[in-house]
């Protein structure tokens, strides 16, 4: 149990750093280069893969915009849709939209 624990603080810290650089990037803190903004989202793609959604919210979701985001892209992927009531609200404005062009019946 306790190679585990140990296994998953490395694997947060790995995280947390590839969280830094990317919202860095993103919020105008350093520069923005493409391929290494590539490469960290991909690393942090694989690196979150193995670790348990909720704890890693919990750990890092508040400190960590780029852990949140990962993680949303991650739910996509496997559901094709967005969880939470911003998402479900998103879905009915683009829905009433996509009536009101096509002449859909409500």
């Amino acid at each position: 149990m306790h190679a585990q624990s140990a296994h998953l603080s490395g694997k947060r810290l790995y995280i947390a750093h590839l969280a830094t650089r990317l919202d860095a990037m993103e919020k105008g803190r350093t520069p923005m280069h493409p391929v290494a903004y590539r490469l960290y989202a991909r690393r942090m793609k694989s690196a979150i893969a193995v670790y348990p959604e909720a704890l890693l919210t919990t750990q890092l979701g508040r400190a960590c915009p780029a852990v949140l985001h990962a993680l949303e892209q991650r739910r996509f992927e496997a559901d094709g849709v967005l969880p939470g009531d911003r998402a479900r609200r998103a879905l009915r404005i683009a829905n009433a939209m996509f009536r009101s062009l096509t002449g859909a019946p409500r």
